[in-house]
């Protein structure tokens, strides 16, 4: 008989062989940490993190032999719906073995994870196979949170990055560096209005765990699904974040207004002299252009060609306005629920939903 269990600490050393063969092979580049760390990575991640919950465990599918054949990584997040708690739970590392593709295995490992007490289930790292599973059991694409924007902050520079990616390139590339700088130094006076003046009466500082924590429902709270955090669990997630060097040095960013006030903050990760990834953005009421702009200048002053983000529903028409451009690549957002009241808020664009409250930052 074939069944699906919770997922123990015994399962360990087999989920992490499949974890090697199936997910980390094909991308080595990807790697952040040493593999002989995964053993003690899937142990903090899915029983030792802050939100640890028996009812909403990670899943193993078992064939006859008693051979793992499937995973599906699940950890529960607290989150607020108009100001109710609810139970979100969020999966990642789904694999199934190449050859027990044919027993569904995944299929049967997504329908008792739906089936679950969880309000909501969600996944922000699905491929297009895996969306086809998800949707084919009765999960949702959530097509927002599932678009990116992009902007470039030193143009020259940008094309150059781009062109040395490419092996024959890369010797151009170089020569054409210092070129490039005095390029993008001059774009800055002929065209202000894509590189406005920040207020001189902001200030910066690095964002601490408290501020956030203190400002957070206040500059989210017109959101109908929020996030739910104490001290503990969101140092967890920032420590687990920190790690990600793959994508560059994490940022966190708060901006002061010319009064001492919380105007927002930012946390991305830097990358010099290539694209560097935001994980979120948080504005007071009005004041999202200014973040922006100090975000662009942030990246800019520091050596990045670019910005990638996810798209927050809500600003579309500031990140239009401040020449970002929209695009649907990577992974896909994925959501289920039996409450019609959640999915309709994430439809419409109406949840806080940043790189933090995802996978990003529980990845290895």
């Amino acid at each position: 008989m074939k069944s699906i269990r919770p997922f123990t600490k015994n399962d360990i050393p087999q989920i992490v062989d499949m974890f090697q063969r199936l997910l980390l092979a094909n991308n080595e580049g990807m790697r952040m940490q040493p593999r002989d760390l995964l053993p003690d990575y899937f142990e903090q991640i899915f029983f030792h993190n802050p939100w640890y919950d028996e009812e909403i465990s990670s899943l193993v599918y078992e064939n006859s032999n008693g051979r793992i054949i499937g995973f599906l990584g699940v950890t529960p997040r607290p989150m607020l719906l108009q100001g109710s708690p609810i139970r979100m739970a969020t999966s990642f590392h789904f694999m199934v073995e190449p050859d027990s593709r044919a027993s569904l295995a995944g299929v049967h490992l997504l329908k008792t994870f739906f089936s679950g007490p969880q309000d909501l289930s969600l996944t922000d790292g699905a491929g297009s196979v895996g969306r086809k599973v998800w949707e084919g059991v009765g999960g949702t694409t959530a097509y927002l949170y599932s678009q990116r924007w992009s902007r470039i902050l030193k143009p020259s520079q940008f094309v150059v990055s781009q062109l040395g990616k490419r092996i024959p390139f890369t010797p151009l590339a170089s020569a054409l560096a210092p070129l490039c700088r005095l390029s993008d130094a001059a774009t800055t006076r002929i065209v202000p209005k894509y590189f406005p003046r920040l207020n001189p009466q902001y200030s910066e500082e690095e964002l601490d765990t408290q501020t956030l924590l203190a400002n957070l429902p206040l500059l989210t709270g017109h959101r109908a699904i929020q996030p739910v955090y104490d001290e503990y669990s969101l140092q967890w997630l920032l420590n687990n974040a920190r790690q990600m060097n793959y994508f560059g040095t994490l940022k966190k960013v708060l901006v002061r207004d010319e009064g001492g006030q919380v105007l927002g903050w930012y946390l991305y990760y830097l990358k010099p002299g290539c694209t560097s990834t935001v994980m979120q953005i948080v504005a007071r009421k009005n004041a999202f252009n200014e973040i922006l702009d100090h975000l662009f200048d942030h990246a800019r002053r520091h050596g990045s060609t670019s910005l990638i983000g996810k798209l927050e529903p809500q600003y579309i028409q500031e990140l239009t306005d401040k020449y970002c451009w929209f695009h649907r690549f990577g992974s896909w957002t994925l959501v289920h629920s039996n409450n019609s009241e959640l999915l309709h808020a994430i439809q419409r664009g109406d949840a806080f939903l940043t790189g933090l409250e995802g996978e990003w930052c529980m990845l290895f």
